[in-house]
């Protein structure tokens, strides 16, 4: 692990800068480079299983397309979702969550993106059932602020974050920052996670930090830009390129 830089190196989506996003490869890579957490991005299938996948559908990464929400995971699991990124990675599967967690260090903070709505709340509460001796390294985190709001009064004791970008899922406009603040205190959520927009960044410092909110910035592979974010007080840092970022900010 990397223990000299003050903010968490996340492997966004894996080390998905040298291999196929959200597969076993991207992430076993990823642990190679010395990450101090993964970010892997969720749906939920038909069949009620939580699958680690960007999108709502595999046409972009799979060589067949079939809507998540639509299909059992024995379809899915078959799908190849590695040769659109380059012919070595042909056979990779799109994995279970739990198989993730499974094959991966316990050390590791895992960074959980909720990509669709409340279904899959019993989903992640018979996940979190299991792994049990393992959730104080899980952080879910989404756009959508009834799955957060909903998560964390389900369970209190877990991390959750909510994703805001401005100009998406929140106006952009200097006044929705205090409509953020109270969302996050309302819910009692652990912190926020931002685009990595370094004006909106400055902006928010001061009150995130007034909080002690944990605070995460996605996606960053410029390590000037990283630095910069780190003086900031951002807690974590979600890469493609880990290995560059850690290289550069220890060095």
């Amino acid at each position: 692990m990397h223990s000299e830089v003050p903010m968490k190196i996340i492997a966004h989506r894996g080390a998905s800068f040298y291999a196929p996003e959200n597969t076993k490869a991207a992430f076993n890579l990823a642990v190679q480079f010395g990450v101090d957490g993964l970010e892997m991005d969720v749906h939920l299938t038909k069949d009620n299983q939580i699958v680690v996948i960007h999108d709502e559908s595999t046409g972009r990464t799979g060589v067949k397309n079939f809507r998540i929400k639509r299909s059992k995971y024995s379809t899915l699991k078959k799908i190849d979702v590695g040769s659109w990124f380059d012919q070595k990675y042909k056979g990779e599967k799109i994995p279970l969550l739990e198989n993730i967690i499974d094959s991966v260090p316990d050390y590791l903070d895992l960074y959980i993106e909720i990509k669709c709505g409340t279904e899959i709340l019993n989903a992640i509460s018979l996940l979190i059932d299991k792994y049990n001796n393992r959730v104080d390294r899980f952080i879910f985190f989404s756009f959508n602020y009834e799955v957060v709001e909903n998560l964390k009064k389900l369970f209190p004791n877990i991390k959750v974050l909510w994703i805001v970008e401005y100009g998406y899922n929140v106006p952009n406009h200097p006044k929705m920052y205090k409509d953020v603040y109270k969302k996050i205190e309302s819910a009692n959520l652990d912190g926020i996670s931002t685009l990595a927009d370094l004006t909106h960044c400055i902006r928010m410092a001061k009150e995130i930090k007034k909080h002690n909110w944990m605070w995460n910035v996605w996606t960053v592979d410029n390590p000037h830009l990283a630095k910069q974010f780190m003086n900031l007080g951002v807690t974590s840092l979600s890469t493609n390129r880990p290995d560059w970022i850690i290289n550069h900010l220890n060095a």
